[in-house]
């Protein structure tokens, strides 16, 4: 639980320190970083800076969804990363007015600690908050690739080893847990393109051709990063329709050949049937080979139904999987 200052000035790059009264009044740049803050820290937040309180409380309490808003005296954003273990998103609240910049988080953010590692490393004087949160979004979306090859993988590598594997069960619950894995990966990625959307139309955030070059680029690994997904969810999608087909067209065969066997018995059985009434009078019963031709009958007749239907085909399977 901690809450990070770091700031700038034209003669000094982005520097750490620990408390406010450090802050020199030359400073171009001030970036509170809250990271799973205590009461203590909140109660700052809400103090000091004049921002919705609504949203400081979703900031606070919750996973916001992925938003962008402008208001006349500052800007506010929601930004999602992802978790490595089971690809739910996290959330980053980024709220930018002039100088001051608040990021606030509960969880350990890579990317905010990536950009202020490369620009406490090197100083450039015409860097401002605007280009600190470009920055972060830049690296939170290069992050995403790692998730995004990631299942690519597992997709082109469950394809490969269960191209023959028809008769296992776990086929499906394998493409059902690559199915909920796209699907979290969606959650966080398609938001995050109309987010990006949105500052491309409309946000502020954007001053000059420097922050319209990183925006764009920023859209194009989006639009390449979900490029990949639905096409990971289209192959899965055919895994799973190609299984189903198969354990259809099996079920289908069987049934098939259950309805033959139906159909070679039926007469038989009518003939069983026939003579297995009580009745006083059957002329056959006093035959003395009576029993030995019926048995031969019903044996003639079960050898021609079952060369017409091997003459028919009608036990081998009408197409190859």
């Amino acid at each position: 639980m901690m809450m990070t200052i770091r700031f700038q000035s034209l003669t000094q790059p982005l520097t750490e320190i620990s408390n406010i009264q450090e802050i020199p009044k030359d400073a171009t740049i001030i970036w509170y970083d809250f990271e799973d803050a205590s009461d203590k820290e909140n109660e700052f937040l809400r103090n000091n800076f004049n921002f919705n309180y609504l949203e400081i409380d979703d900031a606070i309490n919750g996973v916001p969804r992925v938003k962008y808003k402008e208001y006349k005296e500052y800007q506010y954003m929601i930004f999602h990363s992802i978790i490595d273990d089971d690809y739910s998103p996290i959330s980053l609240s980024v709220f930018l007015q002039n100088k001051i910049l608040v990021t606030y988080h509960h969880k350990p953010f890579q990317s905010l600690k990536k950009v202020a590692k490369y620009n406490a490393d090197s100083h450039d004087n015409e860097l401002d908050c605007a280009d600190i949160v470009i920055h972060i979004l830049d690296s939170m979306v290069d992050k995403y690739f790692n998730f995004v090859y990631g299942i690519e993988d597992k997709v082109y590598t469950f394809e490969a080893r269960h191209v023959d594997d028809r008769y296992s069960k776990s086929v499906m619950e394998n493409v059902f847990q690559l199915r909920s894995d796209l699907i979290k990966i969606k959650r966080v990625l398609f938001p995050m393109q109309e987010v990006v959307d949105t500052i491309k139309s409309e946000g502020n955030i954007i001053k000059d051709a420097k922050h319209r070059m990183y925006i764009q680029h920023i859209d194009d690994h989006l639009i390449k990063q979900r490029s990949v997904i639905r096409t990971s969810q289209e192959m899965t999608n055919e895994i799973r329709e190609n299984y189903e087909l198969f354990t259809s067209f099996r079920m289908n065969s069987i049934m098939q050949i259950l309805t033959l066997v139906s159909v070679i018995f039926s007469p038989l059985t009518f003939i069983a049937g026939v003579y297995g009434m009580n009745f006083d009078y059957i002329p056959e019963l006093k035959w003395h080979y009576a029993y030995f031709i019926c048995l031969g009958v019903m044996l003639v007749i079960t050898i021609i139904l079952v060369i017409f239907f091997k003459r028919k085909n009608g036990f081998k399977p009408k197409i190859k999987v």
